[in-house]
């Protein structure tokens, strides 16, 4: 990103911090769980591990540790909460 900015890495993660109150891959990672969340609130979403590769995890464990510290709960639980 920074090159595509025509900023050194120091600066462009400087300006993103100021900007968006975090560091570029916090960011990213909150944009992943987020979408993570959105496939699971769906009747329709798929199997923990294809929504871990469609958010970018490397496995479903992965995602696993990234939500449940994000929000609290695992998503089983979570999509079981979601779902009603």
């Amino acid at each position: 990103m920074a090159a595509f900015c025509a900023l050194s890495e120091a600066h462009f993660a400087h300006a993103f911090r100021a900007s968006f109150g975090v560091a570029p891959h916090e960011w990213i990672v909150a944009r992943r769980i987020e979408r993570a969340a959105q496939l699971l609130r769906d009747r329709r979403s798929p199997p923990l591990d294809e929504v871990a590769r469609a958010t970018g995890h490397a496995s479903a464990s992965h995602l696993v540790r990234r939500f449940k510290s994000a929000w609290g709960m695992t998503p089983g639980q979570y999509r079981a909460a979601t779902r009603g």
